[in-house]
């Protein structure tokens, strides 16, 4: 049974309730009815409690409550249905256009999937043949270009075998030659070394492989370059030295080249020394003038290391002058060494150190005091006076004493030269530091 006819039963029992006499035949025979009605709708549901009270009920005011009971259930079952039934024309008409709605959605499902089945797929085909094509065609662009890498490479390096036999041939164009070696050196070893190259390369007039070539080029401009450095640097030719210095990194020969330059520079620098000590003669009662000799020889140095560094980390790589430094400093310590050996032997360094050592400090400290004071000490333990470790007897020259003017001639020497020395180790510590490339300089001569 519908909730609609349940609740027109309801209704009528309810009014045929309410229009039975009140006798208790009567309701009971009421609530059999009513029983009978909803069985139907209740059988899950359990025994309503309306009814339930209606059938406890055993006086008339019981059965009036419960009535109101049920006019009360009636009036909120009739409310209810209204509502329904005043709704039930929209949800019939929204039940409608949803049909209307799902009738063209399938038919836009349908044309989907035909589209999809005859024209999607066939371009999905086009499409994945296509990105498959662009791919192959993608290889071969990057393999033409890697073959055409390879054949400009090995172009480049056939003109510079040709230029390098040919420039030191008749024209003997020694720069040019280098030139060509070090553009060749920038074409890579596998490229050299291959086999496109050594069947391209060699011709009648150059039979060998490339790399042979280029070495045994590489070999005689090396050999060349050395006689005409060391040509240059026996007739003092700066802009000669300076010429084929720059060309043996040109040729992959840097070492060889700082090499050289290293003893030309220290060539020049022993020639300075001994220039210096050969001025000798009455300079050397001047009480600075082996200090002035050191400080000549660092100063020479110095000019060596401030103007040709530039250009020796221009053509030879940044910090490369530090290998020339070493070079130098070892001629350093040759020439610096002879010049002090010079200065102690001409001023008796040794002697007047034994002289000090034999006479007491007491004696010494006292022989710095001004005469006129009025101090006569005796010469206690003095070797002239036969005292002390030392009897022999002393010379008119000992005597006198320790000269504390010459000693301290001497003292003032030595500082000077000790000034001068650390002068010279912070500027090499300076230089020593890589630093940044600068505008090169001439090279000028070393003698």
């Amino acid at each position: 049974m519908s909730a609609a006819a349940a609740a027109a039963a309801a209704v009528s029992s309810s009014s045929g309730i309410l229009n039975t006499p009140v006798t208790t035949t009567g309701i009971k025979q009421q609530i059999h009815n009513n029983e009978t009605i909803g069985k139907g709708n209740n059988t899950a549901q359990g025994p309503d409690p309306a009814t339930a009270a209606l059938r406890a009920a055993t006086s008339p005011s019981e059965v009036r409550a419960s009535l109101a009971n049920l006019h009360t259930r009636e009036f909120g079952l009739v409310s209810r249905l209204s509502t329904l039934l005043a709704s039930h024309q929209d949800l019939a008409r929204s039940l409608s256009r949803l049909d209307n709605l799902r009738a063209g959605l399938g038919a836009q499902v349908i044309a989907a999937r035909s589209v999809s089945n005859t024209m999607l797929v066939g371009a999905a085909e086009t499409a994945s043949h296509l990105s498959s094509r662009v791919r192959a065609l993608d290889l071969e662009k990057q393999r033409v270009e890697d073959t055409l890498r390879v054949v400009e490479q090995v172009a480049e390096l056939k003109a510079c075998v040709a230029g390098v036999v040919g420039s030191m041939g008749a024209p003997q164009d020694w720069e040019a030659a280098a030139g060509y070696i070090a553009r060749a050196a920038r074409v890579p070893e596998e490229i050299v070394r291959g086999g496109f190259a050594t069947a391209v390369v060699p011709t009648v007039e150059v039979p060998d492989a490339p790399w042979v070539t280029l070495e045994n080029a590489k070999e005689s401009l090396c050999g060349l370059f050395l006689r005409e450095f060391e040509k240059a640097a026996a007739e003092n030719d700066g802009a000669k030295v300076t010429r084929f210095f720059k060309l043996f990194p040109l040729i992959g020969r840097g070492d060889t080249g700082l090499d050289v330059y290293g003893r030309y520079v220290c060539q020049g620098v022993a020639g300075t020394a001994r220039a210096v000590l050969k001025e000798a003669g009455a300079a050397k009662k001047d009480g600075f003038f082996f200090a002035n000799a050191l400080t000549r020889l660092f100063e020479h140095i110095a000019h060596i290391v401030d103007g040709h560094g530039a250009l020796v980390e221009r053509h030879y790589g940044a910090g490369k002058m530090v290998k020339v430094i070493e070079r130098l400093q070892m001629e350093a310590d040759v020439q610096g060494g002879i010049i002090l050996d010079s200065w102690s032997d001409d001023r008796t360094v040794d002697r007047r150190l034994t002289d000090t050592k034999s006479y007491p400090f007491t004696f010494l400290v006292q022989s710095f005091m001004p005469k006129d004071r009025g101090f006569n000490t005796s010469r206690v333990n003095s070797p002239a006076l036969g005292g002390g470790a030392n009897t022999d007897a002393r010379n008119s020259e000992d005597e006198g004493g320790v000269s504390m003017k010459e000693v301290d001639a001497l003292l003032s020497e030595i500082a000077i030269m000790l000034g001068r020395w650390s002068l010279y180790s912070r500027f090499l510590a300076g230089k020593c530091r890589v630093r940044l490339q600068s505008t090169p300089e001439p090279l000028v001569s070393a003698g």
